[in-house]
């Protein structure tokens, strides 16, 4: 018997991930990262499914604690920095655009006056201006 899941079930398991348990959560971003690079790596047509959830999860997550969304954030600095050098211009322009988008939403958060992981949340921009070689990137 094969189970089918819809969109609604999948938007369902995304938009409420934030009730996922501190290393639950840390877990599902690693997988959902692992799944998002095998959909991008298509050299003719990559897949931005999971990379675009990945955005979601992530703004449905900026609340947790700091200790969890540093771990979430060490996950997802890598995953960012990795595709965002990626040889195909249209995935890395994809991945830096979401990335902005998460970035713009973290710099308007309240609390920010008194967090300092904002060099932190910047660092792949900082890494990938230096990296890569293209100048759409840059």
């Amino acid at each position: 018997m094969q189970l089918i899941i819809g969109s609604y079930e999948l938007n369902h398991i995304f938009a409420h991930s934030q009730r996922l348990n501190s290393d639950a959560i840390v877990s599902f971003v690693k997988a959902l990262c692992k799944v998002a690079m095998s959909e991008l790596q298509s050299p003719t047509d990559p897949r931005v499914f999971s990379l675009t959830n990945i955005v979601e999860v992530v703004h449905y997550n900026m609340n947790r604690i700091r200790l969890v969304w540093s771990c979430l954030w060490n996950v997802l600095l890598d995953f960012f920095v990795s595709v965002g050098l990626s040889e195909n211009l249209s995935v890395a322009i994809f991945v830096m655009d979401s990335l902005r988008q998460l970035a713009m939403k973290f710099l308007e958060l309240e609390e920010l006056a008194n967090y300092k992981f904002q060099n932190e949340f910047l660092r792949p921009f900082v890494v990938v201006m230096q990296k890569s070689s293209s100048a759409e990137i840059r």
